[in-house]
């Protein structure tokens, strides 16, 4: 894209960005409140729950917390705590609600500002629906289901070529190993103290992020688009790490899969080849097409997952700040438009990039 055109944008939006930047900063600073006033009052509770079965002294501080015990003279005595807190976080939480509203509501403004500034071809829509069937049948998510949770922070629709490219910023927490073994903890007495204490307050404390994007397995861009060849099966390219590895081997949606071992070092270092055909895989992953999308993940500089399925070509690009939400720090700086244009580009190239309209079958 031309430098011009980024200036003037920018131009354009610098004086939202900064507000936002304000904003975002004012957000954070009550989650944090909020959250360390959640944490000390359920410290204080697991501690008041086991105070009763250790000896005190008069004087120490587990005496203390007999004022906050229920007596024939004082009944309610153990109300007190709860009463405290909600003193305490009611104004917090006010506080957070409002500022995370405006920095909010500014934010998705200034994002549509840019998008169709950037890219006037585009159609543009921030309250589209996730696009649920896609993901689904993209078989790059070992545990996502129809009923899954998916939330949408913004969708791109382009028609160019007679060729469609869809592109979504999408968010959504999958129930993973990882998940599993949490809600399997959460379930156990004191240890679901510790869950809550790590899971909803901890992170909500040291996380330099917003709260309703934490606990997201997967945020980022996801694309589907046309694929030429005429395939019977699947075959799906994941990032080559243990986890990934894992949740396929325990998930109980793709047992008809199996590894594909392709001789690509550059290709296998980066990524592992799941497939309902070998023959298949083999056909659709071309040294060429093993060459591009090792490319493709050195463009975005970020992990990339990539499906073929029947007629359609689905890829995901993992940002944990999203493709439609600003990125942490400064954001008073021209690098956060040219990163945004930058990646949907990229993705209106997806095409190109690959080289998909020289493997047409005819």
């Amino acid at each position: 894209m031309e430098a011009s055109n980024l200036h003037k944008v920018y131009t354009e939006v610098s004086k939202a960005l900064s507000e936002i930047n304000t904003k975002r900063k004012r957000s954070l600073f009550f989650q944090k409140i909020m959250w360390c006033l959640t944490g000390v009052y359920l410290v204080f509770m697991i501690v008041f729950l086991f105070s009763n079965n250790i000896p005190t002294s008069e004087g120490s501080f587990f005496s203390f917390l007999r004022l906050f015990k229920a007596s024939t003279t004082n009944p309610y005595a153990n109300l007190y705590p709860v009463l405290g807190l909600m003193v305490l976080l009611y104004p917090s939480t006010i506080l957070f609600a409002r500022a995370f509203q405006k920095f909010k509501t500014q934010e998705a403004q200034t994002m549509a500002k840019m998008v169709r500034q950037l890219f006037p071809m585009v159609e543009f829509t921030q309250g589209a629906v996730a696009p649920k069937n896609e993901i689904v049948q993209s078989k790059l998510f070992a545990w996502i289901k129809k009923d899954s949770p998916i939330y949408s922070f913004g969708q791109i629709r382009s028609h160019s070529n007679q060729l469609q490219i869809n592109i979504a910023d999408i968010g959504f927490a999958e129930e993973n190993l990882s998940n599993k073994i949490t809600g399997i903890l959460a379930n156990i007495p004191l240890l679901n103290s510790l869950v809550v204490m790590y899971q909803y307050v901890f992170k909500n404390i040291v996380e330099n992020k917003s709260t309703d994007n934490l606990n997201f397995t997967f945020r980022g861009m996801f694309c589907w688009l046309k694929f030429n060849k005429k395939l019977n099966g699947h075959t799906v390219v994941l990032t080559n790490n243990q986890h990934e590895k894992l949740n396929r081997f325990f998930s109980s949606h793709f047992k008809q899969e199996q590894r594909i071992h392709l001789e690509d070092p550059r290709f296998t270092d980066a990524f592992i080849v799941y497939s309902t055909d070998q023959v298949e895989a083999r056909y659709v992953l071309s040294t060429a097409i093993m060459e591009r999308i090792v490319a493709l993940k050195a463009v975005f500089n970020q992990p990339i997952l990539v499906s073929f399925q029947h007629h359609q070509l689905y890829l995901a690009v993992q940002n944990e700040h999203g493709l439609f939400s600003f990125p942490s720090g400064n954001l008073n700086k021209i690098k956060v438009v040219k990163a945004l244009a930058a990646d949907i580009e990229t993705a209106l190239h997806i095409s190109e990039h690959l080289n998909l309209k020289s493997n047409e079958t005819h």
